[in-house]
């Protein structure tokens, strides 16, 4: 991961030294969230840490080396096929098309979506990860030399499903920080060109994507905050909720219905307003929904909505260079956790 984050740093610093403003302080902010959150649990969490000292428990540690083994050949294997494809001639984008300003409604559309693989990320946590948990205790009771490496296993708590959610997020993470580093760096030789059709203008060149963006600020406020359970979670998942659903509501009504823009900026009022309301009610709705994992109190019910809602409607006012897949999601965790220390 540390590796990873070197390689972060130098494409921010690629971003500043071609000028590309936006992209620097994206990057940068970027950078240092990852990179933060990454030390900030190796000093300080893993010695506190109630769930013991793995980072990833056993059988994760092994499958993350698998997978570390396996896609990083198997993608550059790809970036090789397509430098001979394109060898001797000077094809960079081939036939897909690139929308420079706005994107389709459709491909708005198709973009918004991805973002909704995210919330599987509550499953795992609260419903299937419970499931897989059972699966592993079965399938290790044929194999009893293996059960005492497995960490609380068969425990009640959910020390598995946080390991778990570690090493989905972990392995999504490094595959897409590899598949950009090479959108970036060698952008001629990149196997996947036609996602470039979801990327805006600003994101095509030395800007880290959305997708990194979001990986991050989830990845992040896992390893920091997944520890303490079950509020760690809890406000893990409302945040992304809200983030998601305020993000999405805000695009698409902004740029397809509003018509009253904020400054001299893209933003519309119509999407702050749409984007406010639907994170509004979506906090509600997961936190109704996980209800039976936190004592139920009506005023924590409507306040962490309330926050939240207050803090998206800001960060959107302010239309700041930082990605919101960023901002949104890792300041709601942050705030979420210190005000529901003292509540829950």
């Amino acid at each position: 991961m540390y590796f990873y984050g070197i390689l972060l740093f130098y494409i921010t610093y690629l971003a500043k030294k071609k000028g590309e403003k936006g992209a620097y302080i994206n990057n940068l902010f970027v950078t240092l969230v990852f990179l933060i959150a990454l030390t900030f649990y190796l000093f300080i969490i893993y010695n506190i840490n109630p769930l013991g000292h793995e980072f990833v428990a056993f059988p994760f540690d092994i499958l993350i080396i698998f997978f570390i083994f396996i896609f990083i050949p198997l993608f550059f294997l790809l970036v090789f096929r397509e430098k001979m494809r394109i060898k001797g001639r000077n094809l960079i984008n081939g036939k897909i098309k690139l929308y420079k300003s706005e994107l389709p409604l459709k491909y708005e559309i198709y973009r918004k979506l991805t973002h909704l693989v995210v919330l599987s990320i509550i499953l795992f946590y609260f419903t299937l990860g419970f499931l897989i948990q059972d699966f592993f205790v079965y399938f290790l009771e044929l194999f009893p030399q293996f059960q005492t490496k497995m960490l609380y296993i068969g425990g009640d708590t959910m020390v598995f499903t946080q390991h778990l959610v570690i090493f989905l997020v972990g392995i999504s993470l490094i595959g897409l920080l590899t598949a950009d580093f090479i959108r970036i760096l060698m952008p001629k030789y990149y196997p996947l060109k036609p996602i470039n059709q979801l990327l805006r203008e600003k994101e095509l060149y030395m800007r880290l994507g959305p997708q990194i963006s979001m990986s991050i600020s989830c990845f992040s406020t896992i390893i920091l905050f997944g520890y303490i359970q079950p509020l760690g979670p809890l406000i893990i998942c409302t945040s992304m909720t809200m983030a998601i659903f305020g993000d999405i509501a805000s695009n698409l009504i902004g740029k397809y219905i509003g018509k009253k823009k904020i400054r001299s900026t893209n933003k519309t009022y119509e999407g702050l307003y749409a984007g406010i309301i639907t994170a509004f009610i979506s906090g509600i709705i997961i936190l109704l929904l996980l209800r039976n994992f936190y004592d139920k109190n009506i005023f924590f019910l409507f306040l962490i909505p309330t926050i939240g809602t207050l803090i998206i409607g800001l960060i959107d006012y302010l239309d700041l260079e930082i990605d919101d897949n960023l901002s949104y999601n890792f300041t709601l965790s942050t705030i979420f956790f210190f005000i529901s220390i003292f509540l829950v």
